[in-house]
């Protein structure tokens, strides 16, 4: 029996267990509005462009307490008529991804999204405007005057609405973090605070400026290996962002996430637990960013153990 087969098989016959951690995503769009590129982003943290899916790629991954079955579908018009309904039509999840640049095919897009949604009625949608991080990319207000989300607030849908860079990682990993929030049955699953292990500031160019552990010595201890961990990869994605003014991203390192952004000339990231929000975890660094540098420019010092322990105090460990 094929690959595909299988997980149309297991797809149609889920026992209950799986079904509180297993589900189905159909991410669809245009052909060449960025779906491989994000599924890449988030599956593999890969940063380089990909060329337009001719098929299906089906991929298989966790994020949080849940695990994905992803189908992400080709685009063009012969996939559109043929794949899209199959796999939609049963999706826990559906992602619309527009190429926000492609101002010509705007009505057609917007054509084929309603279709789509004709196709699923339950299924919570997150519809991302793609490739802000290119010059010419549309405004929200441009997005909106040609999809009509206002129907989602008239029948009750849940709904997100996103701009995002499949390349930078800008806003995506938040928007996935809301689909993984109505997607999941697990009410243990944290949504407001996160565990903050540590954090560390670099420069742009990749010089490390501070590196704070959080919690008792003990613990800073057992976790010395994994801010080891963590520093390579900073370095790493730095030098793949080393023209962006504006990136940011989520890795997981020894069953921790690592997430960070970068504001201009200043790096700011922060180890949390692995079943922890990202999204709160961006709002945090994002809030920190202007003080930081504000001190950076004054006093010179390392700053950030202190502004994390008075402005957050719950979500750093204490042990």
């Amino acid at each position: 029996m094929s690959f595909l087969k299988k997980l149309m098989r297991s797809r149609d016959s889920k026992d209950d267990e799986s079904e509180d951690t297993k589900k189905t995503i159909a991410i669809i769009g245009l052909d060449g509005a960025g779906k491989t590129t994000i599924l890449g982003r988030l599956l593999k943290s890969d940063y380089a462009l990909t060329r337009p899916t001719f098929g299906i790629n089906i991929e298989i991954y966790k994020y949080r307490s849940l695990e994905f079955i992803v189908y992400d579908l080709g685009g063009q018009t012969p996939l559109r008529e043929t794949l899209w309904e199959k796999f939609v039509i049963s999706a826990d999840g559906l992602v619309f991804v527009l190429d926000s640049t492609d101002r010509k095919r705007f009505d057609l897009a917007a054509e084929e999204f309603n279709n789509a949604l004709g196709y699923n009625e339950n299924a919570p949608v997150l519809f991302l405007s793609n490739k802000i991080d290119l010059e010419n990319a549309a405004s929200a207000d441009e997005v909106l005057d040609v999809i009509d989300f206002g129907r989602f607030t008239r029948v009750q849908r849940k709904y997100s609405f996103a701009r995002c860079s499949a390349l930078t990682g800008e806003l995506l990993f938040e928007s996935w973090d809301w689909l993984t929030l109505e997607l999941s049955d697990d009410k243990n699953l944290p949504t407001t605070n996160v565990k903050i292990y540590g954090g560390y500031i670099f420069d742009s160019d990749g010089s490390e400026i501070e590196t704070t552990l959080l919690g008792k010595p003990k613990t800073q201890s057992k976790h010395a290996t994994l801010f080891k961990k963590g520093n390579k990869e900073i370095k790493k994605y730095l030098r793949m962002m080393e023209h962006y003014d504006r990136a940011e991203t989520l890795i997981q390192v020894d069953e921790k996430q690592l997430v960070l952004t970068k504001e201009g000339q200043l790096v700011l990231s922060v180890i949390i637990g692995e079943n922890d929000p990202a999204a709160r975890a961006i709002q945090i660094i994002k809030n920190l960013h202007k003080n930081i540098e504000r001190k950076f420019e004054t006093e010179k010092t390392e700053c950030l153990k202190q502004l994390l322990e008075d402005n957050y105090p719950l979500d750093i460990i204490k042990d």
